[in-house]
């Protein structure tokens, strides 16, 4: 049996409509899919859970409940949709995190594969400076551990892009985002658009794609979506027009591996 699998990440924003979003994700998807969705509101997630019953979906705010104190920030969850013909063997959060909220992770079944899956989503360094950089080192330290195959990400770095990860430029808030990029691919993931697309060279300053437009700095690529080496990546895109038209104001990447 075929293990091939289709793979989405993609920030859908808090604001705007969300069924609006929800529809043009959902026109997207093939047979074996898994989602991973950012700045998922729990409105939004009880909404798929009845709109969308025939899948698995999985949210991180069942794994860390906010409590009766708990500002908005900590209910932008990250959620983890699956295609019913994949099964879960375990899921949760990274607990030694600033925001566990913003992080899941599940190990799947996809017929005779296992596939272990990291949605992540990083805080801003302009509202929280320094614990972004912390964030990241939690990033780093789960990673090691659980060695994901699939890992999707709305990292809101680096400042300057590139295909090479050594020649990407970070922000000066701490070293944890440079500390991650490296240690991604030292755990023998790649950069699965650039490897797609074969590309050898960029122009500093300028996105190899356009995944977010940041006020006072036009676009960037802040979102990822890194798998491991061994896997052959069939098609890899960011769709950034079609997710701005449909609501959110990131590009959403979508991709097919056989794993």
């Amino acid at each position: 049996m075929s293990n091939k699998i289709q793979v989405v990440n993609w920030n859908i924003s808090y604001m705007g409509n969300h069924e609006r979003k929800l529809d043009f994700l959902f026109s997207l998807l093939q047979d074996n899919y898994c989602v991973l969705l950012q700045e998922v509101k729990p409105h939004v997630y009880e909404y798929i859970k009845s709109n969308y019953p025939d899948n698995t979906i999985l949210y991180s705010l069942n794994y860390r409940k906010p409590s009766n104190f708990d500002s908005d920030a900590r209910k932008l969850g990250v959620m983890i949709i699956l295609s019913k013909n994949i099964n879960v063997k375990e899921a949760g959060v990274i607990e030694r995190n600033v925001f566990p909220d913003r992080t899941l992770y599940a190990t799947v079944g996809i017929n005779s594969a296992e596939l272990k899956i990291l949605a992540l989503h990083s805080i801003t360094g302009c509202g929280y400076y320094k614990a972004k950089s912390v964030q990241y080192d939690s990033f780093t330290e789960f990673i090691d551990v659980y060695s994901p195959g699939i890992i999707g990400i709305d990292a809101n770095e680096p400042q300057i892009d590139s295909y090479d990860v050594d020649k990407m430029k970070f922000f000066d808030n701490g070293t944890g985002a440079r500390t991650f990029f490296h240690h991604v691919k030292t755990k023998g993931l790649c950069d699965t658009f650039v490897k797609y697309k074969n590309i050898v060279d960029c122009i500093e300053g300028t996105p190899i794609a356009i995944s977010h437009n940041v006020k006072r700095k036009g676009p960037v690529r802040y979102d990822f979506l890194f798998s491991n080496n061994s896997f052959e990546i069939t098609s890899c895109d960011y769709l950034y027009d079609d997710a701005i038209k449909s609501g959110s104001d990131h590009a959403i990447i979508v991709a097919e591996f056989e794993i």
